[in-house]
């Protein structure tokens, strides 16, 4: 998949942001980080202190961020729920799209 269609997909997860969508997402652009835990500097693994490392974040770290929560709901029904409604998540998916935006320009 091109990362102008990564972009696509994951502007249209910004629309309607969930589990469901947000896991399938991954898995079309072949981001699902199966491994998250090798990306992560917390351990047991703290989300909130993971998601510190946002704003610093490269894209493979941000697929990890955002892999990281949904294994976090699987085991706590409803949390990425919440994450959504903080915003959490959506600045996850709006730092992949400004990354993959970056790595299309070409600088002269």
């Amino acid at each position: 998949m091109t990362n102008e269609e990564k972009i696509m997909r994951f502007k249209q997860l910004l629309s309607s942001i969930d589990a469901s969508n947000s896991y399938e997402v991954l898995e079309e652009t072949g981001d699902l980080k199966t491994n998250y835990w090798d990306y992560m500097t917390t351990e047991p693994v703290n989300c909130n202190e993971e998601l510190k490392r946002l704003e610093c974040a490269d894209y493979d770290l941000c697929s990890a961020l955002l892999t990281m929560l949904l294994r976090e709901d699987h085991f706590c029904d409803g949390a990425f729920d919440q994450r959504v409604e903080s915003g959490q998540v959506e600045c996850i998916v709006q730092r992949m799209i400004k990354l993959l935006e970056k790595q299309g320009k070409v600088y002269l």
